[in-house]
């Protein structure tokens, strides 16, 4: 419920982000809504709640500090790809829940004035309380910024 209520007055307070905040979805390891809400021109805050698709249907959310390096790379030459990389943390809701440190690295294309982005991330997670093991996301999505 807690996660509800956060999940409404985050989506409820959008317009006050103006061009900072976008909201998407994601496919991979977890599929589900994500965020992301620029600090400046190349940090970011990003954040992602889901459920694993796979044999286990494991709910996660995790939060990310992101680091930027805008047109790294090219595609055909012409569409500029941002490079970025970051710290989190995951919280994952099995029988019990467990905690990790997630280490995003990511290349994202700013599309439609930079009123949108594209974008293919993985993230290694040490997981380190309750259980303990390694983990890899593999993460495509898009969001569009208000």
């Amino acid at each position: 419920m807690k996660l509800i209520v956060c999940l409404f007055l985050m989506l409820f307070n959008i317009t006050a982000f103006a061009n900072q905040l976008g909201v998407g979805v994601s496919i991979g390891n977890p599929t589900g809504l994500n965020g992301k809400y620029w600090l400046d021109e190349k940090t970011a805050i990003d954040g992602g709640f889901g459920m694993s698709l796979g044999k286990n249907t494991d709910v996660s959310i995790h939060s990310d500090y992101l680091l930027h390096k805008e047109g790294a790379f090219f595609f055909n030459d012409v569409h500029p790809l941002d490079l970025y990389y970051g710290l989190g943390a995951r919280m994952e809701f099995e029988d019990d829940i467990n905690l990790g440190v997630r280490i995003p690295v990511g290349l994202a294309h700013r599309v439609e004035n930079k009123r949108a982005d594209v974008f293919a991330e993985v993230a290694p997670i040490i997981d380190f309380v309750t259980s303990t093991g390694l983990e890899l996301h593999l993460l495509f999505g898009g969001r569009y910024y208000f």
